[in-house]
């Protein structure tokens, strides 16, 4: 009897170390998300409370034109550094139930990829370009949103990524929005590493001021499997602001699968009109898992 308990740990063991460092060519995932809006509108009549509760369900699947190497870092990393290729189709179903109105719900699918020029010798090597595509139809309304990126490995841990997105809404009327986009991997000793993002967006409004995004945003890996991440999110529009903060995890239960927690929450700014008052916040917790082979 030991000798076969013996052989099985062995066997375990050699399985494991067979997978370690594995790569991989694809990636399965999906998420689920429970939200809630809850707003107040105050007047000297009386207030009025509500509260909407959101569930989103997603899947998606992403295929890299080659191998990703995953031994140059964290895992959740990898397809970064590595400077991988991939084409990723998604898709989300979910509902939103109000208080005082017919629940609605609503679809959304999209495809997106990025290219990378890589190569000994290539002039364009580090190239970036993204390409992306996303229908969206919530209730009784579509909407179709364009992406178009261009960006440089400026270091084999850097990128600076310039984005064009063109939002067209089927009620009439176009969209356009501009950003870019940086981020840096540190690497620590051991497994462990640090990234940070810095970007900055706007987005052009027909007859009125243009809407300002700024984030900052940071990730730990304790390790090559366990990372916690913060971030920070300002919408700027007419003098009228929306903050977002979250906060995420995630933890590579092996090497090819992982689970993710996240939390995020967004307070805007109070609307004011004469003597009534409109308060609003928000938040969400996503939970979410991935598969690579």
């Amino acid at each position: 009897m030991m000798f076969k308990k013996t052989a099985i740990v062995a066997s375990l063991g050699l399985a494991l170390s067979a997978t370690a460092q594995a790569d991989y060519r694809w990636e399965l995932g999906g998420a689920y998300t429970a939200g809630s809006v809850d707003s107040e509108l105050k007047t000297p009549r009386g207030n009025t409370k509500n509260n909407n509760d959101t569930d989103i369900g997603e899947v998606y699947g992403t295929f890299y034109l080659w191998d990703v190497d995953t031994s140059k870092g964290p895992l959740g990393e990898a397809a970064f550094l590595d400077h991988a290729s991939s084409i990723t189709l998604g898709a989300s179903d979910g509902e939103v139930d109000f208080s005082d109105f017919d629940n609605e719900d609503g679809q959304t699918y999209n495809i997106s990829s990025r290219y990378v020029a890589e190569g000994p010798g290539w002039q364009l090597s580090g190239l970036i370009v993204d390409l992306g595509y996303e229908r969206a139809e919530p209730g009784d309304r579509d909407i179709d949103i364009y992406n178009v990126g261009v960006g440089y490995y400026v270091t084999p841990k850097t990128t600076v990524v310039v984005g064009y997105e063109q939002t067209n809404l089927s009620n009439g009327g176009d969209v356009d929005s501009y950003r870019i986009d940086g981020k840096h991997l540190w690497s620590l000793d051991g497994d462990g590493a640090i990234t940070a993002e810095l970007g900055y967006g706007r987005t052009s409004v027909k007859d009125n001021d243009d809407v300002n995004t700024y984030l900052v945003a940071a990730k730990w890996y304790l390790n090559k499997r366990l990372g916690f991440g913060v971030g920070y999110e300002n919408t700027d529009w007419n003098g009228y602001e929306v903050n977002a903060f979250n906060v995420s995890s995630e933890w590579f239960i092996t090497e090819a699968l992982a689970v993710s927690l996240e939390y995020t929450y967004q307070n805007p700014d109070d609307i004011k009109f004469f003597e009534d008052k409109l308060e609003v916040d928000s938040e969400a917790f996503t939970i979410g898992a991935l598969y690579r082979f």
